[in-house]
């Protein structure tokens, strides 16, 4: 692909301004066309047809990003080494952790062989949750563990105004990096709020795709979750809890490409760049050091994610074409902080998102639930099977 692909001195359209203008409130507000039009001043036929064309039809996935706080939760990230047994296993053995034990997310890395591996768990159960995957390094499941707990947690919002819809690639200067929008990174995790099982599984339908209506939704719960809740419910549920409540913080677009199919079960690539994914750990930061790396690495349109609690993390997607010059800027950033910053590169056909473990909410008492001692066994099963399915 050619380089000035990414660099251009161009003029931006009114149409390509006016489809930056539409996901800057896609982040904030999600798909809702109504609303988006109403805010832009737009016409809704309009706005609806520049959603089609521009976002949907280009394979951007819009995801509902959870407000971890407000369902008492909290981030745990995790730097794990699978033993040699489990090795060819990371996804099977994360999916059922996904089920039984909060795990949301992980990664592997290259050339490590490690897994960066993200918790969403009850802000009560940490301790024990920290004793239990501690145990599976004595099960022989882990060979190490390292904890990262984090205080925030946050998808960053992507940066339209840096990204050309007509062509479907970045117009980015390197030269001079557009400045952080103080108010799009600032980290917020909202209070405990009032929510019920009902509200968990709407959450985790809009986390996998926010584009579809209620009445998709409902269908979606009905054959996954074998529930049948009645339409007005399902709407009384979205408006005053999820909606009024904040359980969803705002919304991501998948600029990197990769969006997963949950009809095939399997990773897709999108767009027309290709990307290397990188995440950075930055251990025992203090409070300045902290707002030093957000301010840099928030300067850049690429990062992805971002959370901060003694050390601070991040992950990034960077475009092939202009991979050295990230990686000089990455290096510069890094370099003051010697051994107790390290750089990943992930492996991205070894990567995968997981909903958050409604399944583990107990409806009649209010309260989430975890027992790592009960729960041991019912994992050990798993990969029992998993292994000799494979043996």
């Amino acid at each position: 692909m050619d380089d000035t692909s990414l660099s251009r001195d161009r003029t931006p359209t009114d149409a390509n301004e006016n489809t930056a203008a539409l996901v800057k409130l896609v982040t904030e507000v999600g798909p809702d066309i109504g609303e988006i039009s109403r805010r832009l001043g737009q016409f809704k036929e309009s706005v609806r047809y520049r959603y089609k064309e521009k976002l949907v039809k280009r394979g951007f996935q819009i995801k509902a990003d959870v407000d971890y706080g407000a369902l008492g939760l909290t981030r745990i990230v995790m730097k794990v080494t699978l033993s040699p047994a489990y090795e060819g296993h990371a996804h099977e053995l994360f999916e059922t952790m996904s089920d039984l034990c909060y795990v949301v997310a992980y990664a592997g890395t290259t050339p490590h062989g490690t897994f960066i591996v993200h918790g969403g768990v009850p802000k009560e159960f940490v301790e024990e949750y920290h004793r239990f995957m501690q145990s599976l390094v004595r099960k022989g499941v882990f060979s190490e563990i390292e904890f990262f707990d984090c205080e925030w947690f946050r998808v960053a919002p992507m940066r339209a105004d840096c990204f050309d819809f007509d062509e479907g690639v970045w117009d980015v200067d390197w030269t001079d990096l557009p400045p952080v929008d103080d108010k799009a990174a600032r980290a917020t995790s909202g209070e405990r709020q009032k929510f019920d099982k009902v509200d968990l599984l709407i959450v985790k339908e809009l986390w996998k795709d926010s584009s579809r209506s209620l009445r998709d939704i409902q269908e979606a719960i009905k054959k996954l979750n074998g529930i049948d809740i009645n339409y007005k419910t399902l709407g009384w549920h979205f408006k005053h809890h999820v909606q009024r409540n904040r359980l969803v913080r705002d919304y991501s677009v998948a600029w990197h490409g990769i969006r997963y199919n949950f009809t095939l079960q399997k990773l897709e690539r999108m767009g027309k760049h290709e990307y290397m994914g990188f995440s950075i750990i930055v251990r025992r930061t203090n409070e300045q050091e902290k707002m030093t790396l957000r301010s840099q690495l928030n300067r850049l349109p690429f990062l992805w994610s971002e959370a901060s609690g003694e050390a601070y993390y991040s992950q990034l997607f960077l475009p092939l074409p202009r991979l050295n010059e990230a990686l000089e800027y990455m290096k510069k950033i890094l370099k003051p902080y010697g051994k107790r910053a390290e750089l990943f590169l992930l492996d991205l056909s070894e990567m995968r998102s997981f909903t958050i473990g409604y399944m583990l909410w107990n409806d009649e008492r209010s309260e989430w639930t975890f027992d790592g001692e009960a729960t041991m066994p019912r994992l050990e099963r798993s990969m029992l099977k998993i292994l000799g399915r494979t043996a």
